[in-house]
This record gives structure tokens, sequence and C-alpha cells, in this order.
């Protein structure tokens, strides 16, 4: 585990730390949105919850893909 983090956040390996921030931000999102389903009388997951879910993970992970595609063109 502490091999992966090292691996995630040093700027010489492949992997980034704008990913580990999108992931640590999509899991604290998850979880918050799990107590705030959890104690909704009507279980409903609130819509900005999700709507925050669905940004962070798809901004957040897709700009370091992005990132790479235009990299490998120059």
């Amino acid at each position: 585990m502490r091999e992966f983090i090292k691996k995630l956040i040093s700027a010489d390996d492949p992997m980034s730390s704008k990913r580990f921030a999108a992931l640590v931000c999509t899991a604290t999102v998850i979880t918050l949105a799990f107590i705030a389903t959890v104690a909704d009388k009507d279980k409903i997951c609130p819509e900005f919850m999700y709507d925050a879910l669905c940004l962070i993970a798809g901004g957040g992970l897709g700009l370091s893909v992005i990132e790479k595609i235009f990299e490998k063109r120059k």
C-alpha cells in the first residue's frame, strides 16, 4: 500500500497526483452521499450530491486521461 501511494504521488512515475486527489474526492462524496441517503426519511440521494459525484469523477479522472493523450502528440 505504501509503494502504491508513493507511485501515485511521485512526479517521476506515470501515476498522477491529480488522479489521487480525484479518487479521494470521489470516495468522500460517495461516503457523504451514502450518509445523506441513509439519514433521509425517503432514502433518496440528494441530487446535488449525485451531480457532484459525477462531476468530480468525470472531471478529475478524465482530465488526466486527456493530458496523457495530448502529451503523446508532442
